[in-house]
Parts: structure tokens; sequence; C-alpha cells
């Protein structure tokens, strides 16, 4: 074939492949300078294109963005990856227990803090998938007590200090009641030990987990907490002891128990002339001793439950008395009874965020109820709370916007269920007015993106007030994008990805608010989006950018076609101006290596960073990694399809230096450092930090040998 006729098959190739939708021109990277105010630059490259790309595309090896490990990974991987989370957690309270002990609280709380819930929630999610028994629930149950426990010993010894020194400052009124709050502080501890240890023990019998290290640890914290309160308690209290005779054992709300006891020292002195309040069962009373001791007093069951077989009777002195409380428990059998609520009162008419009042009485045969918790309900709603006092109960509760509009019922609901007193309820008649309701949306394009639109907006009534946790539905071309909840000023915002179709033109994105089974009416607003005649993309690209570089390699390729033609017809004694032509067309895109692509992409993730996206940050770190790492590993087939877990393993067996060199151990180690962050970022609910971010950017630098301080853009 002649010279002129190669040419014209490059040229008209190069035409037939840019009309063919531009797929595989560009294989060098593609760059866009940075905007304030928009998106981060595109950098096309083998990873930051999996990052890019749109779930419409079908690429298997595609590791897409918010795609669960469980979807693609290994079961061999989720079990490692489970089990070294069992470990993780194991070791952190282990370690808290053992901090505890020494006294350092801070570092024991951090045993216990995000990070070991964050631990729990992803053990939580893969164990799911896994074969293996899903211990969650015991985790979280050990994660709890231990964080009560480091809290209520930490609490101990700052109010044992402020106790000391009240002491020493003869203030021995403070002294005492600090020492009382110590009492109880000393008891929560004991209760959190026993329940901790209990928590080692199942896990110990659940994952061959070994605690006792943990175990002993707890224990000897709880064993020094309860003999330094036992000093405190012989210093400063005084023993009682109480004695209560029940005049009857069959009780109700209409026949209350009657009953005479004694309160006396533990050394038999008589505690007289006293004002004294007794906890019993799950109400209280107060009476007065005599000067022997003596007491009486009535008490009317209501919240027990009707399986009760005895009723507890405890002696509760004030913070700043001498005495240590004391309890007794008698038999009782008790008889349920219903209670009835009068005068009822209620607001007649009521609309969205207006106060609806109830007021009224509750009692039984005439006797007032006292202390009893009712539920304020609007037709099958429970709307508030209120209690009864000496019989007697009124509030105001405001309207919600989910009862719906219409003639509904209000009132209050004593929710009692096999207790001492019987359910009971009453309601009026009110009108719930439907109220008018305002939309308004905004939508723009997200930098320079194709179908990407971020959307904001209100929901308020017609007077202007807020309307809060409201569904509103963004719609465009008739399908429904997304659906998002009013924050508690009203607005809110969204990112949405408009479809192939509804991009072109001008486009309307639709926000509704659908009033059906509420008391606010629907309404709609539209907000119009500026997309291109011909919205398609490719890459992540826009056609407008295709046609720039289509015309670039036109240009190219013609030029291409011309040296090529010139150098035939020159003679073969001068073949220095073909060499020159053929230079002069060297495509400098081609030739960038993949150090010089991964030194671009790192700098945007640093632009990312600066300007709040950890998260992104360190997607385009990992995509530099691929990029600089493909060119220093002896790997046949091309490594850009592999997932990250995988590159990671096929990088530590073929690179070069060989995975047991010292520097080979070093870079393993910051890439198992720069993989695993990158797939927190992609795949975990909760966001990377941007010190996480920062040193993940920095490993990525050292790995790859890479200066963030030059201008590569």
């Amino acid at each position: 074939m002649s010279d002129s006729h190669t040419s014209s098959v490059v040229f008209v190739t190069a035409i037939v492949v840019l009309a063919s939708g531009g797929v595989g021109v560009i294989t060098g990277t593609a760059t866009a300078s940075p905007v304030a105010g928009a998106t981060d630059p595109v950098v096309e490259t083998p990873q930051s294109h999996r990052l890019l790309q749109t779930d419409d595309e079908t690429d298997d090896n595609v590791t897409r963005r918010h795609r669960d490990p469980r979807k693609y990974a290994e079961d061999s991987d989720l079990e490692a990856l489970e089990s070294r989370l069992m470990t993780r957690m194991i070791d952190d309270l282990e370690e808290g227990a053992i901090t505890l002990e020494d006294g350092e609280y801070e570092r024991a709380a951090r045993s216990v803090d995000e990070s070991y819930i964050d631990s729990l929630d992803r053990y939580a999610e893969i164990a799911d998938e896994t074969a293996g028994e899903n211990y969650d629930e015991l985790f979280e149950l050990a994660g709890d007590n231990q964080k009560r426990i480091i809290e209520a010993a930490q609490r101990y010894n700052e109010t044992r200090a402020e106790y000391e020194r009240a002491r020493a400052a003869g203030d021995e009124e403070r002294a005492r009641s600090l020492a009382r709050e110590l009492e109880t502080i000393a008891t929560s501890v004991n209760e959190s030990s026993h329940e901790l240890r209990a928590n080692y023990d199942d896990l110990e019998a659940e994952t061959d987990a070994n605690l006792s290290e943990s175990d002993a640890a707890i224990e000897a914290v709880n064993e020094d907490i309860q003999a330094e309160q036992a000093t405190i308690r012989e210093t400063e209290f005084v023993a009682t002891d109480l004695t209560v005779d029940a005049g009857r054992e069959e009780i109700s709300f209409r026949e209350p128990l009657t009953a005479t006891g004694r309160l006396r020292t533990a050394t038999g002195r008589p505690i007289g002339s006293e004002t004294i309040r007794l906890e019993v069962g799950n109400g209280s009373v107060r009476t007065e001793t005599a000067a022997d001791g003596s007491f009486a007093f009535e008490y009317r069951p209501t919240a027990e439950p009707l399986s009760a077989e005895q009723l507890s009777i405890e002696y509760v002195p004030t913070n700043e008395s001498i005495y240590l409380g004391s309890e007794v428990a008698v038999d009782v059998s008790i008889e349920q009874v219903e209670p009835t609520v009068s005068d009822l009162e209620t607001t007649t008419e009521i609309a969205y965020g207006e106060t609806a009042t109830v007021g009224g009485d509750l009692h039984v045969d005439g006797t007032p109820v006292d202390g009893v918790p009712l539920a304020v309900t609007l037709g099958d709603e429970r709307i508030g709370r209120t209690e009864t006092a000496n019989g007697s109960f009124e509030t105001d509760v405001e309207v919600p916007a989910s009862i719906p509009d219409g003639e509904r019922e209000l009132g209050v609901r004593l929710e009692y269920e096999d207790q001492a007193l019987a359910a009971t309820a009453a309601t009026n008649d009110v009108t719930v007015r439907e109220t008018e309701v305002d939309v308004t949306v905004s939508a723009s394009r997200v930098g320079d993106t194709e179908r990407t639109v971020a959307v904001d907006g209100t929901l308020e009534t017609a007077d202007g007030a807020a309307v809060a946790e409201r569904p509103v539905r963004l719609d465009a071309d008739g399908t429904t994008l997304k659906t998002v909840t009013t924050d508690d000023d009203g607005s809110f915002t969204a990112t949405v990805e408009i479809p192939d179709e509804a991009a072109r033109g001008d486009g309307e994105i639709v926000a509704a608010h659908d009033g059906s089974g509420s008391n606010l009416a629907s309404d709609t607003a539209t907000s119009t989006v500026a997309f291109s005649v011909d919205g398609r993309s490719w890459w992540g690209l826009p056609a407008w950018a295709w046609l720039g570089f289509g015309g670039g390699l036109i240009a190219l390729l013609g030029a291409a076609a011309i040296a090529w033609w010139s150098r035939g017809r020159a003679p073969r004694s001068s073949p220095s101006a073909g060499d020159a032509t053929t230079d002069a067309v060297t495509d400098p895109v081609s030739d960038r290596s993949g150090t010089e692509i991964a030194e671009s992409v790192l700098e945007h993730g640093r632009d990312s960073l600066s300007h709040g996206r950890p998260d992104r940050a360190v997607e385009l770190a990992y995509a530099a990694v691929r990029h600089a790492l493909s060119d220093r590993i002896d790997v046949s087939a091309s490594s850009s399809a592999l997932t990250h877990w995988e590159f990671y393993r096929r990088w530590d067996e073929h690179r070069d230096d060989g995975p047991d060199s010292d520097g080979g151990r070093s870079d393993r180690a910051l890439l198992r450092t720069v993989t695993e962050r990158y797939e927190r970022a992609t795949f975990d609910i909760a966001d990377v930090s941007s010190a996480e971010a920062e040193r993940v950017l920095e490993a990525v630098g050292q790995l790859c040998d890479l200066d963030l301080d030059d201008d590569t853009d």
C-alpha cells in the first residue's frame, strides 16, 4: 500500500472512531482547572475512572462507590476481616480494664469510645454475611458496661477527693453529703462490675477469647472501691434497723396497705421525733417517728404489677443525715381497680403547630390518684405526656403534622397493663384544620458535570413557619430522583443524578410535598436547569469536552498524515526533515509515565482535602497509588481491573525488589494502610477524618516517591 493510501486510511479511521462515541480515544490524563465553588478537577485514570463511573455502565470489573465489600470479596476475606475486628474489640476491652486498674481513666475511656463502636458496627455487618455466629450483642453489652464502670470509678475517685478536702476543712455537713454520694456511686460500681465480668465470661465461652486478665483487673477495681467506701461509711454514718408490720395482706387502691413500724439504730437506740421518707413499692410516703422510733403509714398501690407477692419498704435518709438507710419487705396480694377520668376539658379546634390544652381529674371512687403518668392522645397518635398531682392534670401540647385533618378525638390515656390500676381513657371531639404550605426549590448543575445537580429548598406554612421532619420528593421528567426530609428549620438539600433522557436542553427539577395522611396541604415547586442540547457523556466527561479532544486529535492525525506523505516523497539521503516533522507531532500525553499521572491525581487529592472533602481525598490518593505502582511491578496483564485487595496481593507477590526485602516490608505496611483507608472511605457509613486523610496523602507520597510541593498541573 502506498504512503498516501496509508495516511488516508489513518485519517478516515480516526473520524470513524470519533463518530462512534469517543470510547477508547484518550488513554492519557484529562485535567480541568480548579474553579472556586466547583467540584474537584476530573483526572481520568484506570482507578479514578471507577470512582466516577455511573450505575448504568456495565464494566463487571468496576469497583463502584458505595458498593459493599461483601458484593465482590471472597468469603475468606470477610471471615479474616471478621476475625480481625473481634480481636481488635477484645484487645480494646482488655486494655481498658488494665488501664482502669492503673487509674488512667481517660485512657481507659478511649478503649470503648467511637473506635470501639465503629469496629462493632463493621463487625456486625460483616458477621451477618459469614457462616459463623454473630456476637455483636455480647460485644455491645460488654462495651456499655465497661464504659459505665469506667465513668463510675472516675466519678468515685473525683468525689472522694472532694470529700477528703471537706473533712480537712472541717466542713462536716459537706463531707457527710459527699459521703452519701460516694455510697450511691460505690453501689453502681459494684453492680456494673458483676455485670461486666458476666459479659467477659460469655465472650470467653462463645469466642474462645482469654479475658482472665481483664476480669481480674475489674474485680480489683471494685474491691478497692468497696473497701474504701466501707471505711468512709464507718466514719460518717450510723447503721439503722427498720421493722414493719402490715395490717392486711390483700391490698388495692381502694383497700390500701396500712402498716406500723419502728426505726432504730443498729445498736437498738430509737430514732425518734424525725420526719422520715419511706419508699414503698413504686411510690413513697412521708411520716413522723415518735420518741420511741415508732411510726404508721398508709399506701395505695398504683403501678405495682399484679404478680407482686411482696412490697419493699426502704428508709431513705436525707443527704445531711448521719444515718444509713435500711430496707425490709412485707407479703402482699394486689387486686386491680379501674380509675375514672372526670371533668375532661380540651381545645375544640386546632391546626398544625398550634397548642392543644388538655385538663381534668383522675380518681377511684372519689379518691384522687396521685403521681400517675398519662399519655395525651390525638386520634390514634400519642402526642404528649402529663402526670397527675393531687388527682388533677393539665398540659399544653403542640399539634404535629402527622395527624390527618378532619374530625378527631383529643384526650388522655392511662397505659397500664396487669397493674394495680387498670388502663383507662377519656376523649373529647376536636376539629383538625388543614394548613396551607409553600414549597420553594433551587437547582443547579455541580461544576462541569453534565447530569449531577445540587438541589436545595424549604417547606413552610403559608404564614412562614418552618415545617420540620416532612418528606419532599424530587422528580425530573416524571422520574423520582430522591425523597428528602426537611430539617428543623424546614430546609432540605440533596445532590441528584439526572437521567440521560432528562439531561437535554432546559430541564425541570420538581420538589413535591404530598400532604396525604397529614393536616398539611400538598404543594409543588420547580426549578429550571440548563443542560446541553446533547447531554451524552462518556467516562464522566461531557460531550463538549470530547468535541475538543476530537478536534485536536483530527488535527494531530492530519499533521501526521502530511508528515508521512512528505517523508515518502523526500530524498532518502535527507532523513532529517522527516524526523523533524515526526518529532513535532508526537503526542505529549502518551509519553507521561504512571508516576507523572499519579503526581497530578495526588495534587487533586490535596485540593479536595483543603476543600473539606477527606473521603474524596483518600479516593484520589488511592488512584494515584494505582498509577504509580502499576509501573513498578512485574505484571504481564493489566492491573486496572483488579479490586483494591487483589491489587495489593498482586503487587506484594510480583514487585521487582521482592516482598521480603527491608523496603518491601516498609512499603507493604504503607500500601496496606492506604488500602484500608480507601476501603473505609469508599464503603463505610462513617466519613474519614481530615487527619486520617492527611496521613493517607503523606503515606502515598512516601510510598510512590511523589513530591506534593511541585506544580504538577
